[in-house]
């Protein structure tokens, strides 16, 4: 699956349903492209194609990390960067910052804490650094513990960088998330940081999730891929630091 026909899947996944010709000049590309974009997703059981449209298919056990898998390595990479000897870093359950956990082996004289099981399981493999990781309730979806232990153990750290991701991020609803376990959690997660690194594929911006975890203002930094538009990204670089990965 390509980077186009991810961008076709969030469009519908945001509108439900979309015609042809609005999905190609959002896109600014063909309708024949759009045409054969879309018979290959609806073959993947994403969508349906009916006359002059297609509608989304809502499939709640589809992985997430599969969807811009290139960009949020390309973005974790990068934020990987902004990683100094002998820091502390917290990071949450979200799937591009799992990317940048696969990315700090060789930084001698890290701490790292983490809610995130996969997470634990990779950075634990670094040679000279420290792991703490959390205990609570186990959320499949994010392969991470939520809950009020999660949220005690983030309470007793004090992390020199966070590293986070978010469902939606817009200029006036901030850094929003689906679910309430979640969204209080890394409300604790950026609280208890010095440095806030939101790592974000281009899908996120302009999106609102239900519930708030942060101001824009809160955040640091922000780290996305080149398929940010021009504009948006003049935007939001209005009210925070915005990084794009190469």
């Amino acid at each position: 699956m390509n980077t186009r026909q991810q961008d076709i899947i969030n469009l519908l996944e945001h509108n439900g349903e979309m015609t042809i010709k609005a999905m190609s000049e959002t896109l600014n590309v063909s309708a024949m492209t759009i045409h054969r974009d879309l018979d290959y997703l609806e073959e993947q059981h994403y969508l349906y194609k009916k006359r002059g449209a297609a509608v989304f298919i809502n499939a709640p056990d589809r992985r997430k990390e599969k969807f811009y898998a290139d960009e949020k390595r390309i973005i974790g990479k990068c934020a990987a960067s902004f990683i100094k000897q002998g820091q502390s870093i917290l990071f949450d359950n979200s799937t591009t910052a799992l990317e940048a956990a696969r990315c700090l082996n060789g930084i001698p004289n890290l701490t790292f804490y983490t809610t995130n099981l996969e997470a634990a399981a990779i950075l634990a493999g670094y040679p000279n650094t420290i792991l703490y990781c959390s205990g609570g309730y186990y959320f499949a979806d994010s392969k991470g513990f939520v809950g009020s232990q999660a949220e005690a153990f983030v309470d007793g750290i004090h992390a020199d960088i966070c590293i986070i991701g978010a469902s939606g991020i817009d200029i006036h609803a901030g850094i929003t998330n689906p679910y309430p376990m979640h969204t209080a959690l890394q409300r604790k997660i950026i609280e208890s940081s010095t440095v806030r690194l939101l790592l974000a594929d281009h899908s996120k911006f302009g999106k609102k999730a239900m519930e708030k975890a942060a101001d824009l203002s809160e955040i640091d930094r922000i780290i996305t891929d080149k398929g940010l538009p021009e504009s948006i990204l003049a935007e939001y670089s209005l009210y925070v630091d915005i990084v794009t990965a190469e």
